[in-house]
């Protein structure tokens, strides 16, 4: 039996927590702001795209049916987040005898840090040529089609669909006090587009007026036409995706002094809180990766198993009806549901669920729930919004209440009220 005297103080439950909360508390500002800023770049240019939606479709030759072309381009990108884990798994399995822990710790550029580098470099690359010909089109089999966005937003969306699966196993590098600020960075990329939209905003209604063609076979008939006149937004959509342009290379920045100048700095402090509890779960989660036998898959296994199985299909298909209402029915069918009441109902609409997105998400963080009823019944809410914004779209272009504010403000706070259903 061990003497009293060298029992472990640490190992008092009363003592313990207020030494793991006393070192928890020490965050680095820099790292923190600089978590943000790359956490930003994750869905900034598509977002920005979609912003940006009730200029282009009056520009461009598409017209309203330029969303249904770009949710086709978006969903076709996610072959880039797949292809990626195929090959980080094939990665993983032949490299798994080489790696030990030290070579982990001293290793700064690993596929993580080169597929993130690349990643911001082509939504940069992107953007900058969107800004410069995002109005060039060319006749594709007799007809005029925007060859020049459709090709750019097709290479900003693979980047953004791959952030999803490297962005996050880069994080996993660092302490998990700095999750934080990693999504709260995700949020502003939704966030950022939002108010820049907003601000762009002409801030008067479209005008119909008559215009008088003087063409006619008959010289004392004078017909009239209706045109429709929009007012000019206070920025183009050129310095608009410029603006986006500079926010994506302040990312690229905060990438470069978190992972070449942070890290190495905070690589022995990362080291020395490893032992904490708290701080030891993304270590775990590293180790995990590269050896399916290790303790802490063994815990993740325990704990997804002790769950009842049954509860798993109710909230897999309401996750399957919201993602394909919100990534794909949805945006493509807009136009048509909000255009016939108006252009700025279009563009609140479009501006407004994007700023409302991230903060919806606030409540979630304040206090987190994981009651599968409250899931299925705040699906069931966005559903039910779902169907309206799908009966308005098939009236379309004569909805009802179509000319009114009631009808206006019905489709504005429908959709944000959706996005927030949707968080």
């Amino acid at each position: 039996m061990k003497p009293a005297e060298q029992l472990p103080v640490e190992s008092s439950p009363r003592s313990r927590p207020k030494c793991v909360r006393g070192k928890l508390r020490m965050v680095s500002a820099p790292v923190y702001i600089s978590v943000m800023l790359f956490g930003m770049s994750t869905w900034i240019a598509i977002v920005g795209v979609w912003v940006e939606m009730p200029l282009l479709v009056h520009a461009l030759p598409e017209s309203w049916n330029l969303p249904s072309y770009l949710v086709i381009i978006i969903q076709c990108a996610n072959l880039g987040p797949a292809t990626y884990a195929i090959w980080d798994k094939m990665r993983q399995r032949r490299i798994q005898q080489e790696r030990d822990s030290e070579q982990q710790q001293q290793s700064y550029c690993d596929a993580e840090v080169i597929m993130s580098l690349m990643i911001i470099s082509v939504a940069i690359l992107s953007m900058l040529f969107l800004a410069l010909f995002w109005d060039r089109t060319a006749v594709v089999a007799t007809v005029s089609r925007s060859v020049y966005l459709l090709a750019l937003v097709s290479s900003a969306s693979l980047s953004c669909c791959t952030s999803a699966v490297v962005f996050l196993p880069y994080m996993a590098h660092f302490p998990p006090v700095y999750i934080s600020a990693y999504y709260f960075g995700q949020g502003l990329s939704g966030l950022v587009p939002g108010v820049l939209g907003l601000a762009q905003h002409a801030g008067h209604e479209p005008q119909c007026r008559n215009d008088t063609n003087m063409t006619t076979s008959e010289p004392d008939v004078m017909p009239h036409y209706a045109v429709v006149r929009y007012g000019d937004p206070r920025f183009s959509v050129s310095t608009f995706f410029a603006l986006v342009t500079v926010l994506l290379c302040v990312s690229f920045a905060a990438f470069c002094c978190l992972n070449f100048i942070y890290k190495r700095r905070g690589a022995t402090a990362v080291g020395a809180l490893s032992h904490l509890p708290a701080a030891g779960v993304a270590t775990e989660l590293l180790e995990s990766r590269d050896n399916p036998d290790s303790e802490a898959v063994h815990i993740l296994q325990t704990t997804a198993f002790g769950l009842h199985r049954l509860q798993y299909i109710p909230l897999f298909i309401t996750i399957g009806i919201v993602s394909c209402l919100w990534n794909g029915i949805l945006p493509a069918t807009q136009t048509y549901t909000c255009l016939p009441y108006g252009d700025v109902v279009y563009r609140l609409s479009v501006s407004l669920s994007w700023v409302v997105s991230p903060l919806a998400t606030l409540p979630n963080m304040l206090a987190p729930t994981s009651s599968l009823a409250l899931i299925i019944g705040l699906g069931v809410i966005a559903a039910m919004l779902s169907a309206l914004h799908l009966t308005l779209a098939a009236q379309s272009p004569y909805p009802v209440l179509q000319g009114t504010i009631t009808g206006q403000v019905i489709v504005v706070s429908s959709v944000m009220l959706y996005y927030r259903f949707c968080k």
